[in-house]
């Protein structure tokens, strides 16, 4: 029987790999698939006494199959959202790097949701940036440390913060990428709202210039003489500063003058500011109504965001994603926090 065969072809994408075992046990499981009825064709490391399947074709009946190509040996370091099992152990995946359906005209539906289903299982490489931590001694000063900060997994900002929040990332980051830039940012929200996973996020986006971090333990010793001229060896550079409420709160609510206001004031759009062309991120948990006016002046505030919980249709979407169980049953609005906890305790 002739049939006009239709070829649906979908890469992983984010340079993400699929393992192969997961996909085929998931096959084995929910269509039925006879193993011994695969045609494959198998890779052989002789050294490691280890075969993986090079090329696999399973049909799966009226007019359905699936075609799994690219296979290979993973390397050790990959990140792992969903927890996948190791083929190995040296905790090494059997991979393929893509995945076809073949369908008449009369399956593509069919063909489409088989490939939602399987192409869920996947393997990202595994991404860190370095950040220069300050650190204070009393007796020497100033100094910074560097620490590698790894990132995230996340395939969708709009299922992590909202549908509206892809625009506020996009813009932020073309603003930081600019040379000579100046300007500070504020986001804030509730605990739990994912303020710092977003940054872990958007810092990895980011290559062209030093990223300097001032733990929270550390904020308020930025009231210190020191501490510009320390900064004015890091020009060019990104200022991230978390928990920084109490050095941006309105200073006629306090005694005494904030030195740190004035600090990030120099910085953001002073003399200072136009010769070390710095930027500045701030994290914050209290409403951005409590903080210094001055801070908020046009030309001066590049973005300012408040992440929310999600909504209960986002964080469905997202518990659905993520493998939780239950998602449809999520009946309230959840943190960020809320739903990878969820998915933690699902394990």
């Amino acid at each position: 029987m002739n049939a006009n065969m239709c070829q649906y072809h979908q890469n992983n994408v984010t340079a993400a790999i699929a393992h192969t075992t997961s996909i085929i046990q998931y096959l084995i499981d929910e269509y039925k698939v006879d193993p011994n009825a695969m045609i494959s064709n198998t890779f052989y490391i002789h050294d490691k006494k280890i075969s993986y399947y090079s090329d696999i074709y399973i049909d799966l009946g009226e007019y359905l199959s699936v075609h799994l190509s690219g296979g290979h040996l993973s390397q050790p370091e990959l990140d792992n959202p969903l927890d996948l099992k190791p083929d190995t152990d040296e905790k090494t995946f059997f991979c393929i790097t893509t995945i076809s359906a073949y369908y008449v005209p009369q399956t593509r539906e069919r063909a489409q949701t088989l490939l939602d289903q399987i192409c869920r299982f996947k393997l990202f490489p595994s991404s860190e940036t370095t950040l220069q931590m300050v650190c204070y001694n009393p007796q020497s000063g100033f100094y910074t440390s560097s620490i590698l900060i790894k990132r995230p997994i996340i395939k969708d900002l709009r299922l992590n913060y909202g549908d509206g929040f892809l625009e506020v990332h996009e813009k932020l980051l073309k603003r930081l990428r600019e040379a000579d830039s100046t300007g500070i940012t504020f986001l804030h929200g509730p605990p739990g709202t994912g303020k710092t996973f977003y940054i872990r996020y958007l810092i990895n986006e980011i290559s062209e210039k030093s990223l300097i971090y001032v733990p929270p333990d550390l904020v308020t010793e930025m009231t210190k003489p020191g501490f510009l001229p320390f900064l004015m060896q890091y020009p060019n550079s990104i200022l991230i500063v978390e928990d920084a409420e109490n050095i941006i709160l309105d200073r006629k609510d306090n005694i005494n003058p904030n030195q740190a206001v004035s600090n990030l004031l120099n910085l953001s759009d002073g003399l200072l500011g136009d010769a070390m062309h710095q930027q500045i991120i701030t994290t914050f948990n209290c409403e951005i109504k409590g903080i210094d006016p001055a801070l908020l002046r046009e030309g001066r505030l590049l973005v300012e965001h408040k992440f929310e919980k999600l909504s209960v249709e986002n964080a469905q979407r997202l518990s659905a994603e993520l493998g939780i169980d239950g998602a449809d049953q999520i009946q309230s609005p959840m943190s960020l926090a809320e739903v990878y906890a969820k998915k933690t305790s699902s394990k």
